[in-house]
């Protein structure tokens, strides 16, 4: 077998892993996880394509002499080990379930596959099955019962909800004797009662559930824990403490339990808080895929630095110097600064942007919460020239003069129509007819009623509409803002003004202070005298502090908060990196067509650097408010891969217009989908599952390599458009610099799989150390190994003659980004998962995107006039 004929084969396998996976998630989607399990990713011929690829790595190893590339060598070494490991986990490990209340004890787990189990005759006996929504399941299974033979048959498999249990049709019988039906409810995971047949005078009892797993321990759980974020009821983490044969240890979220082969991983917990469910597994193939992966990070990192690498020759060809990657280290930044003295409604509005409120997920300044409560009614943060602070102190004290305001934001015209509004604001009077009737009151009910996947765009928009209205009317009654803690014992409520005067646990003296504070707000807000109002709000902080005590965050980080709210950096950002993208392009081509160079070039390097700089320290500054890693959600994630991408311009030769020009562009445009309506900025709490020293290690990674992943992206497209451009008179000009970006574009992207498939196999050790499997094949996992092969694919191609050229790298550069953002965008938004980092709202297909699609695929055969052009 030829070398080309394997690289070939290779690459129609990666592809059809890949496709495979693909067709899963949406499987998994439309129907249910074991649907997918059963039809591709436990399917014999998906297992069998994985069985190939492997030994594709294993030939390519021995005819290339791979051994002798010390980093390539590594990674294709490192996958066939993690292959074998997988399938010794596959096939001889177990994993199951044991949900234990306080004070007892267990010796067994629960499947977690569904089994057919059969008991008839003083005889048990049971089989696993593998049951799938879509397609036929004729299964038939025969057992010799005294002499006689007993067969059951699979008739159907149906499941009306996802999470609920599913409904197995048999039909069961003795040879030669009519057989008789049974519909049996369960599945894995549940023990319900069985369906019981007669046969002969002989009971015969079906279960479709688990099956029961001896354990060679008995474990027993002696207390549950639960802790809670200070002052509010969200859970922060749990721990379970149990007792092995007169041994006593903890089990929590994130520290399993090692004991004779198996691991001990908390799962959940009972509302009561008095059982815990533990998961437990045995997996030999533990110590090759660990092998796998130390290879795996070995071998990429030695890839940069060797010099036989690919990498290491690209960088000769650019004339870059061979650059260490660059650990990003997040500072921690605690500036002071002065209160404003100013006596006037504004500066109030500035001091009570630093009192206390509860918002859903922690104590924060009332800044944080005012803006989200403003944000949410009207999409912006400021109105009328007022702060949002301004805006909810003028709502609590005359509620009446905003009610004819237009503030609630209309996202459907259709919406503006029925409310008679021509404007993209509706006032809160303006929904409501001459007779006081909701004008939206029957369409918003017909939405709620629909499934959430039935809605149509319409239904959304009222629904949103209706929620912003709402959030309104509860701003105006001053409902909404919670300041006021109430202390009974160790519990904190947070009360708002209404609640606080009818509340026992308020002292009276306190109810004085409120009153005066009510009072004299509404002369600062009307006549702008605000000395006795300050004095007022001094004293409810003090309240607050000494009522919190330990609990209160610090006065210097509340400030933080306080002033990167009013900053607004990574607004600002916006439009800097576009600047700054536009005049490096621009630049770029001037010195390509004109062979000048342009007076201001370093100018707009060290701007490029500044923006790096303040672009990390505000992130650090986030990350110091939040008091976590700053890539949680999609808000942070988005920002984080913004700066990755700069860092990718700042480390791929700064000075190179084209380079700097991708990286800005990148990251502006990244800024700016951070930004838009469907994302949360919110800063909020980890959930418990998300603490761990693996979160900061496995998403940083992963959320890098989309920053030189972008970066390759926008280079691939700068490459297409001189390609293009092209022609006789220019042509050994623009194949010098054409190649130039594509062997920077390569760079991006090794970088970039590199970062990406480390990053997820570290995700895999987060796993598999703290719920006991490296991988459940959820939508955002699945997606993750998709685009690994697809850049893997990319990287691959100049082993194919015919996809030598820069054309198809360029062209594969680009278009496989698209891998990435449904990745990041598809999964969080459209399909069903457990890794729901993104708090935003769902959006639509915008034809803008079909639009898009049309001119790229417009500059990629306008582009196919380059196509001679060999890669480096």
């Amino acid at each position: 077998m030829k070398i080309l004929n394997i690289y070939r084969l290779s690459l129609i396998l990666l592809f059809i892993l890949a496709f495979g996976a693909g067709v899963a998630t949406f499987l998994e989607n439309f129907y249910d996880t074991q649907t997918a399990r059963v039809l591709v990713y436990e399917a014999l011929w998906y297992e069998c394509v994985m069985a190939a690829c492997a030994i594709c790595l294993a030939v390519s190893i021995v005819k290339t002499k791979m051994y002798k590339k010390f980093g390539a060598f590594l990674i294709h070494l490192a996958f066939i080990l993690i292959f074998i490991g997988a399938a010794l986990t596959r096939y001889f490990g177990e994993e199951g379930v044991l949900h234990l209340r306080v004070g007892e004890s267990g010796n067994y787990m629960q499947s977690t596959k569904p089994f057919l189990r059969v008991q008839i005759s003083n005889e048990s006996f049971e089989y696993p099955l593998k049951l799938s929504l879509l397609g036929k399941n004729d299964f038939r299974f025969k057992k010799d019962i005294n002499g006689k033979e007993f067969e059951i048959k699979i008739t159907s498999y149906k499941k009306d909800e996802k999470n609920a249990p599913a409904t197995l049709s048999i039909e069961a019988g003795f040879a030669n004797e009519k057989s008789k039906s049974a519909k049996l409810k369960g599945g894995a995971g549940y023990d319900l009662e069985p369906s019981i047949l007669s046969f002969d005078g002989q009971e015969a009892k079906f279960y479709f559930s688990s099956r029961a797993i001896n354990l060679p321990f008995s474990l027993r759980l002696d207390k549950f824990i639960l802790e809670r974020y200070a002052g509010l009821n969200s859970p922060s983490s749990y721990t379970s403490k149990v007792s092995i044969a007169g041994s006593e240890h903890e089990i929590s979220l994130n520290h399993s339990l090692s004991i004779m082969g198996y691991k001990i991983f908390q799962s959940s917990y009972d509302a009561d808080e008095l059982g815990s469910a533990f998961e437990i597994s045995f997996d030999p193939g533990k110590v090759p895929t660990y092998i796998g992966y130390f290879l795996l990070c070995l071998g990429f990192v030695g890839n940069l630095f060797s010099k036989k690498s690919r990498f290491f020759r690209l960088c000769n060809f650019i004339k870059g110097t061979q650059f260490a990657l660059l650990a990003l280290l997040l500072l921690n930044a605690t500036p002071n600064f002065a209160s404003d003295e100013a006596i006037n409604f504004k500066a109030h509005a500035d001091k009570f942007a630093k009192i206390l409120v509860q918002t859903d997920s922690r104590i924060a300044p009332a800044s944080s919460y005012t803006r989200a409560v403003i944000s949410k009614i009207s999409t912006k943060t400021t109105l009328f020239g007022l702060s949002s602070d301004e805006l909810m102190l003028s709502f609590a004290i005359s509620p009446q003069e905003w009610m004819d305001k237009r503030m609630v934001k209309i996202t459907s015209e259709r919406v503006g129509e029925l409310l008679g509004v021509s404007e993209k604001f509706a006032s809160f009077n303006d929904v409501f007819n001459e007779n006081g009737e909701y004008k939206l009151a029957k369409f918003v009910e017909a939405a709620n009623e629909k499934s959430a996947s039935k809605r149509d765009k319409f239904d959304n928009d009222v629904i949103k509409f209706d929620e912003r209205l709402n959030v309104l009317y509860l701003a105006l009654k001053g409902e909404i803002l919670k300041f006021i803690p109430a202390k009974n014992g160790d519990t904190i409520t947070w009360l708002g003004v209404n609640e606080a005067f009818g509340s026992n646990e308020i002292p009276n003296e306190f109810k004085s202070v409120l009153g005066a504070y009510i009072e004299n707000l509404s002369l600062c807000v009307k006549s702008g005298e605000c000395k006795e109002a300050d004095k007022s709000l001094e004293q409810i902080s003090n309240y607050q502090r000494s009522t919190l005590g330990s609990l209160a965050p610090s006065e210097a980080k509340i400030g933080l908060e306080v002033l990167y709210n009013q900053m607004e950096i990574f607004k600002f950002l916006i439009y800097f990196y576009m600047i700054l993208a536009l005049a490096s392009l621009a630049l770029g081509f001037y010195r390509l067509f004109f062979g000048r160079k342009f007076r201001f070039e370093r100018a707009i390097s060290l701007a490029f650097f500044t923006a790096f700089i303040v672009h990390a320290l505000n992130l650090a500054l986030r990350a110091y408010i939040s008091g976590h890693a700053p890539w949680s959600d999609a808000y942070e994630s988005l920002v984080y891969i913004s700066l990755i991408s700069v860092l990718a311009g700042v480390l791929f030769f700064k000075h190179q217009s084209f380079a700097l020009g991708a990286a800005s562009l990148f990251a502006s445009v990244s800024l700016l989908v951070a930004h838009l309506n469907f994302i949360n900025p919110q800063i909020t709490n980890l959930v418990p599952v998300l603490k761990s020293f693996w979160l900061s290690v496995h998403v940083s990674v992963i959320t890098a390599s989309y920053g030189f992943l972008g970066f390759g992206f926008v280079l691939g497209l700068v490459g297409l458009i001189l390609m293009a451009l092209k022609n006789d008179k220019n042509e050994q000009k623009l194949s010098e610099q054409i190649r130039y970006l594509a062997a920077t574009d390569e760079l991006s992207l090794i970088i970039g799989l590199s970062l990406l498939t480390i990053g997820n196999f570290l995700g895999g050790v987060w796993a598999n150390e703290s719920w006991g499997r490296y991988w459940g094949w959820d939508s955002k996992e699945s997606w993750s190994y998709i685009t690994i092969i697809v850049y893997a694919i990319v990287l691959h191609l100049r082993f194919i003659p015919k996809l030598r050229g820069v054309f198809a790298f360029l062209t594969a550069s680009v278009l496989s980004f698209a891998s990435v953002l449904f990745t990041y965008f598809g999964v969080n938004f459209y399909l069903s998962g457990l890794h729901s980092y993104a708090n935003g709202e769902g959006f639509g297909v915008s034809g803008l995107i079909y639009l898009i699609l049309a001119a790229l695929a417009l500059l990629i055969a306008l582009a196919y006039r380059g196509r001679d052009i060999k890669v480096v």
